[in-house]
């Protein structure tokens, strides 16, 4: 008992470590985007739980009076005398579970064969024996079948060996056991004990042939075994008393090793039933993973067409941010000398040449400041945003060719697979809706953005998050110069207009060389750029995905190997 015991606990560590695999790997499944029936998770869940508690359950099935109890308190090496009856006349006449420590139940059943009735005692109902023992032996992990050594199996057994057999199927699980063989044998005669134990065994097989048509694995993998559970009637107390010579005469340590080896066997695989193994193997396996598979290959296809159009763009982007590097030193050395060449003409005036030089270099508002400064940075941004506006469609282009594939695949019926695989729209956009063209942001209707004030400059580009600080001085045309027509007066404006274009020099250089110079002259850069790296990470979560399905996939075939040689 304990060998066998110890081979029960050793096959549901077994069965707890596959089903909590299987476990983890339906829930790997649905993350992977499986399809995959969430009762059937939570019914193994169940079953897991219910390994952890179960403890071994071993019926007694036979005829009334064939020695049943006998057996179980030889085969046990204990006897509970206050419940259990082993007169050769009379057999228990209920259904009584032994609880044998902490991993061990004993279901001793009150017989199969007859027609002997009795009441409920909770229900008052009458019971038949038959029904009593379906009751109990359905979850038995073993199922020692007592037979008759005399006739073993009688014809009018063909019904209920049907219905223990085929029905219940419970032969997989069952020992056939002699009872009472120092009837047909001299149990102390080792070869006259074999000679007669290969007849009983022949004629137990053929009798199963005839009733319930055997297969051959199921003849070579038939336990049957004889025993004498009180030799020569000697009584279960005086054997207890003389074990070694009981062990010897019983042969009670053949039907110990036989329910060890059955345990190894068969022992807990009950714990999967055949619905749960049907569902994991035939749905999951064999129907739900080719299409994931398949699934699986087209959009790895996909993703490697997006990655390279993503490495493309990347190094096109890193292109134009070394090209506005570039710009802003070109623009900031221009803002310097311009404003230098102002600054240098303003002190060559006089009060003669004043009027050309304004009309040349200022004109009216400041006109020709502004259309300076706007040329120069047309010049110097446009070709820039027109190579973000081609990078951002040849982005748009491929973001939508992407998502319009996986969503093909999707009205193929394998949505679920799909699931996490799209680029999101919120974070990439595939298209620009709403986004003014570069080009009317900046390449042809700059002018509205460049005023030239008094005092100060103006923001740039407040619809495209840019600024540009355009110059502004005080001149005060002919008024000024009609009223300071002294040389000391006109001095003194030509140094507050000095001073003013420095002022401005000083602004657009500190803004052109500032860290948000392409946030707020390139925003479209800055929101393209934010795109593709977005585009970058949703890539890595999709090869992500696809090492988690390929280890899913792996792990898939070995389960499926195992399931089918485990059960």
């Amino acid at each position: 008992m304990k060998h066998t015991l110890t081979n029960f606990n050793e096959k549901q560590t077994q069965i707890l470590n596959l089903l909590n695999r299987l476990l983890r790997f339906l829930q790997q499944g649905t993350q992977a985007g499986v399809s995959i029936d969430p009762s059937l998770i939570k019914k193994l869940e169940n079953n897991i739980a219910h390994v952890v508690d179960e403890k071994l359950k071993v019926a007694l099935i036979g005829g009334f009076s064939e020695g049943k109890t006998s057996i179980a308190a030889a085969w046990m090496e204990k006897l509970d005398k206050s419940t259990m009856k082993i007169s050769h006349q009379e057999s228990s006449n209920e259904v009584k579970v032994y609880e044998i420590g902490e991993e061990f139940v004993l279901i001793d059943t009150p017989g199969l064969f007859g027609f002997k009735e009795q009441q409920n005692a909770q229900t008052f109902e009458v019971e038949k024996y038959k029904d009593l023992t379906k009751k109990h032996v359905s979850d038995a992990h073993l199922v020692l079948y007592v037979m008759n050594s005399t006739n073993p199996i009688k014809e009018s057994h063909k019904e209920d060996m049907y219905w223990l057999f085929r029905t219940l199927n419970l032969l997989p699980r069952t020992i056939f056991v002699l009872s009472r063989f120092d009837e047909v044998a001299d149990v102390e005669d080792e070869d006259d004990y074999q000679e007669n134990l290969n007849i009983k065994q022949q004629n137990v097989i053929g009798r199963l042939q005839d009733m319930i048509s055997l297969t051959q694995e199921e003849i070579n993998t038939l336990s049957i075994v004889a025993v004498a559970a009180n030799p020569f009637d000697e009584g279960i107390d005086y054997w207890l008393e003389n074990i070694e010579q009981f062990k010897a005469l019983s042969h009670i340590t053949h039907l110990q090793t036989a329910t060890a080896n059955k345990i190894t066997q068969n022992g807990g695989s009950e714990a999967l039933d055949a619905e749960m193994r049907t569902s994991v193997i035939s749905d999951i396996l064999h129907k739900q993973l080719p299409i994931a598979i398949d699934a699986n290959a087209s959009i790895s296809h996909e993703v490697g067409q997006l990655e390279k159009a993503y490495q493309r763009l990347d190094n096109q982007m890193r292109n134009t941010q070394a090209q506005i590097s570039e710009t802003q030193i070109t623009l900031s050395n221009f803002v310097t000398h311009y404003f230098a060449d102002l600054i240098m003409q303003a002190k060559g005036c006089s009060i003669e040449t004043f009027s050309d030089f304004y009309e040349r270099e200022i004109g009216d508002e400041g006109i020709m400041i502004n259309n300076k400064l706007q040329n120069e940075f047309r010049s110097q941004m446009g070709v820039i945003n027109l190579e973000v506006e081609k990078i951002q469609t040849s982005f748009d282009s491929e973001v939508s060719h992407f998502n319009n594939t996986i969503k093909s695949l999707g009205k193929m019926g394998i949505n679920n697979v799909l699931k996490g695989n799209f680029i999101n729209n919120k974070t990439v956009l595939a298209t620009r809706d709403g986004i003014v063209s570069v080009a009317k942001t900046v390449g042809l209707d700059i002018g509205k953005y460049l005023k030239f004030k008094p005092y100060g400059a103006i923001n740039f580009a407040k619809g495209a998050n840019a600024a540009l600080a355009a110059v502004g001085v005080i001149i005060e045309i002919w008024d000024s110069y009609d009223k300071y027509k002294k040389e000391e007066q006109f001095k003194q404006v030509i140094d507050d207009m000095v001073k003013g274009f420095n002022e401005q020099r000083s602004d657009l250089v500190a803004l052109i060389d500032s860290p948000e110079f392409a946030e707020k002259f390139f925003a479209n850069y800055i929101t393209l750029n934010n795109q593709i790296k977005e585009l970058g990470s949703n890539l890595s979560d999709s090869r992500e995905r696809e090492n988690v399905f390929s280890a899913w996939l792996t792990e898939a075939k070995l389960l499926e190997s195992e399931l089918v040689t485990l059960f």
